[in-house]
């Protein structure tokens, strides 16, 4: 027999990929998981059956010719079902079996009619059968309190505990990553992650056997780090308490994903996830110019504190050669409070991608951070270490600042002698010094490292005059990105409290790359994309547990969608005048 569960289960859930929730979705705990035993492995919830359906119609819609009309048709079926509760949540109980490909799943169906869902159908032996098609039987249980339990096999649907009284359970093990996870989305995942702990852990015994394998071929140090790794993430799945993840769609507002973990509350882990987050204030100190991706983080939190304390205690003792003490490493990260990457647009594809980019560090002894990179860039030059992997380099830092429109900035440069790996090209491999040239302009970066103010340090990976002091005049609050509208609108679907937060800029991003797809014959031509809001990512790490969250502003999806749209009707004429 057909596991017909499994594709009605997954038929709902590709048409509510697609489409997923208003970002101003219901709050709390979906009701449904209060019939979830509290040992469930994985649930699948829609906390809105209703909004679901409007918003797999309006994803639908903004496809425009690339919708389905099967779309409409089943959510109209579904939203026309006697019985069924629009307003109410709906989960998807999914039990694993490695045995088995796919999991067998028991649905909780929200009902306001049992015996009109049934369409007055009676029981037999407590179960009624629920014709899905000619060769598809479900069958369907009343739960009670405004729920009918729905599934392909009888035994699991007659045997399943509906029973209530487990919606706090579920609202602990969610924690505070998962309850913004379900607050948010239109459709989300729930993983009771101690309910695999013994299969992940068989998997971390296998890596810990291939430990010995690895000091015969690359010796003790390297054995050493594969042992701390894997007592890392025992201790992390230990820890583990649940991992979400989710999908919401709005017509005004666009598309966004969400992972979420959560941690134990008192666990070892957790305790790294406590901090207040304001990354975005980092925007205020960089100036607002054309840009590819500006990256912003908040290391302030006392969670991040401890783990970089930790972090570093852990680096020296895994520095047995000494070369990253000798590199400065622990004096560059130490009192580093927060800061800023910007990766400047820029037009010289084949010549310096990467020369208008800059950093903004808060940090607690900018003057000592100056002088460790200058330690650090010695070092590095003077390494036997890189030689015998055959790339050399001429890295310095001037011992004097000069003065350079009105600000005190020590030059650096950092070159790369690759010649000894030029035997790559002869083997079919990437030209590194090509490479380079690509990026920087030359064999390597070379820029200007000032202080700005009593604890901001400026980093540009240019020596350009006129882009240093549009950094130093930033740092001082002139012209900055935080007055951006579309950086603006698009942060304003992240979480709050984030301790990261990025964006990148599509539109400069494909009018940088499309003329040159265009000149390579890949497109057959290209069209300059207006401004967009830029894609968004945020992440939080506060209340005992991570969230990761990725936007796509509405105008950017549907530029997106219209570009695809122009290429493939492209692509159709180009196959009709072949063929003709």
């Amino acid at each position: 027999m057909p596991r017909t569960a499994h594709r009605f289960s997954r038929g709902i859930l590709c048409c509510s990929i697609p489409a997923l929730l208003a970002l101003p979705a219901l709050a709390g705990t979906p009701e449904a998981l209060d019939h979830v035993p509290s040992d469930a492995q994985a649930v699948v919830v829609v906390p809105d059956v209703g909004e679901l359906l409007n918003d797999i119609n309006a994803a639908n819609t903004v496809l425009g010719d690339m919708g389905q009309p099967m779309v409409v048709m089943m959510t109209s079926m579904l939203r026309g079902m006697p019985g069924l509760n629009l307003d109410g949540s709906l989960a998807a109980v999914l039990s694993m079996d490695p045995q088995q490909d796919d999991p067998d799943v028991v649905m909780l169906v929200p009902v306001t009619d049992f015996e009109a869902f049934t369409q007055g159908r009676e029981a037999k032996n407590g179960l009624i059968n629920f014709p899905m098609g000619p060769d598809q039987m479900m069958y369907v249980r009343d739960a009670g309190d405004g729920y009918a339990v729905f599934g392909e096999i009888a035994e699991q649907v007659k045997n399943y505990n509906a029973a209530g009284g487990n919606l706090e359970s579920h609202a602990t093990r969610l924690g505070k990553a998962g309850a913004r996870v379900s607050d948010h989305n239109d459709i989300f995942m729930y993983v009771n992650i101690p309910q695999f702990k013994d299969l992940i852990n068989m998997g971390l015994q296998e890596m810990e056997a291939q430990a010995e394998m690895v000091e015969l071929m690359a010796g003790p140090e390297a054995a050493q780090g594969v042992d701390q790794m894997v007592t890392a993430m025992r201790t992390i799945v230990n820890d583990a308490a649940s991992f979400t993840s989710g999908l919401s769609f709005d017509k005004t507002s666009g598309l966004s994903f969400d992972f979420g973990l959560q941690f134990v509350e008192g666990s070892a882990t957790s305790s790294y996830f406590d901090n207040n987050g304001d990354a975005s204030k980092y925007y205020g100190k960089v100036p607002n110019i054309d840009y590819f991706m500006a990256a912003s983080y908040d290391l302030s939190g006392a969670g991040i504190s401890k783990f970089m304390t930790e972090y570093m205690d852990w680096i020296s003792q895994m520095d047995a050669n000494g070369m990253m003490g000798a590199m400065g490493i622990d004096k560059m990260m130490t009192g580093v409070k927060g800061g800023i990457q910007v990766l400047g647009a820029s037009d010289n594809v084949m010549g310096g991608l990467l020369t208008n980019t800059f950093y903004y560090t808060e940090l607690e002894n900018p003057k000592a951070f100056i002088d460790a990179t200058r330690s650090a860039y010695a070092n590095m030059a003077a390494s036997e270490e890189m030689k015998q992997a055959g790339v050399g380099f001429e890295a310095s830092v001037d011992e004097e600042a000069t003065e350079i429109n009105g600000i005190q900035a020590y030059g650096y440069s950092f070159a790369m002698d690759m010649s000894q790996m030029q035997g790559m090209n002869q083997m079919g491999g990437p030209n590194p010094a090509m490479f380079m040239q690509m990026l920087f302009g030359g064999n390597g970066p070379s820029g200007y490292i000032a202080q700005s103010g009593d604890d901001g340090l400026i980093m540009t990976l240019s020596q350009n005059p006129t882009l240093l002091s549009k950094v130093a005049k930033a740092a001082n609050g002139e012209n900055t990105m935080s007055s951006v509208a579309s950086m603006q609108k698009t942060a304003s679907l992240l979480p709050d409290n984030r301790i990261m937060e990025m964006y990148i800029a599509a539109d400069h991003l494909a009018n940088t790359a499309g003329p040159m797809l265009m000149m390579f014959g890949i497109l057959p031509e290209f069209e300059p994309i207006e401004s967009l809001p830029p894609l968004g990512m945020g992440l939080t790490a506060d209340g005992g547990g991570v969230l990761f969250r990725t936007v796509l502003p509405i105008e950017t999806v549907n530029k997106a969608l219209d570009v695809a749209k122009t290429q493939m009707q492209q692509q159709m004429q180009g196959q009709n005048q072949m063929d003709f």
